[in-house]
């Protein structure tokens, strides 16, 4: 099996021959804060290539969402549009939208808040309902017990509560989690 070698430029002058560019650009390339290559040749020439179009381009659809974000107020080119061609931009505008949306939710970014808020509820009564019965299901086990003992022991079983609440309870939901904020959900 023969591997190809990849293409090695030996000097800046070597580079930027072989990308299409000035030396001054490659130049500048080298010293810009996001090169991850090596300061000092050689550099491989795909590579260099494959850095200089994600890191030097603009984003693409940059010029896509200034034209959708014109169509959907009526300005710019779009307002010459007819009330047609206006109702026509705006219902591709939320059909993008639409399909943005699904594509979140099929990755799993959000979720139905009916169904999390029911989830998180079932969770807290349950709580509730097992701290307003450790009393009475442990009250035997204290009796005799010096202070210390009764607070440790109490402090063990609303430990364990606690840990099979952030554990997802008895239903074996998820626990709570701050880290998905309301709006990123959906109803």
């Amino acid at each position: 099996m023969n591997k190809k070698r990849p293409k090695l430029a030996k000097s800046i002058r070597s580079l930027a021959a072989l990308v299409g560019r000035s030396e001054s650009a490659v130049r500048k390339w080298v010293a810009h804060p996001e090169w991850r290559f090596s300061t000092t040749p050689p550099w491989d020439v795909a590579r260099v290539k494959a850095w200089a179009e994600i890191v030097l381009h603009p984003d693409p659809a940059a010029n896509f969402r200034k034209k959708a974000k014109a169509a959907e107020g009526g300005t710019g080119e779009f307002a010459e549009l007819g009330p047609v061609g206006k109702l026509r931009c705006q219902l591709m505008i939320a059909r993008i939208k639409r399909l943005l949306l699904d594509e979140q939710i099929a990755r799993g970014k959000m979720h139905d808040t009916e169904q999390c808020q029911g989830r998180r509820l079932r969770q807290i009564h349950e709580v509730k309902g097992r701290l307003l019965e450790l009393p009475s299901s442990i009250a035997h086990s204290l009796v005799g017990e010096d202070a210390a003992a009764i607070e440790r022991i109490l402090a063990e079983q609303i430990r364990t509560i606690i840990d099979d609440f952030a554990a997802g309870g008895a239903e074996g939901n998820d626990p709570p989690s701050a880290a998905t904020p309301p709006e990123e959900s959906h109803g």
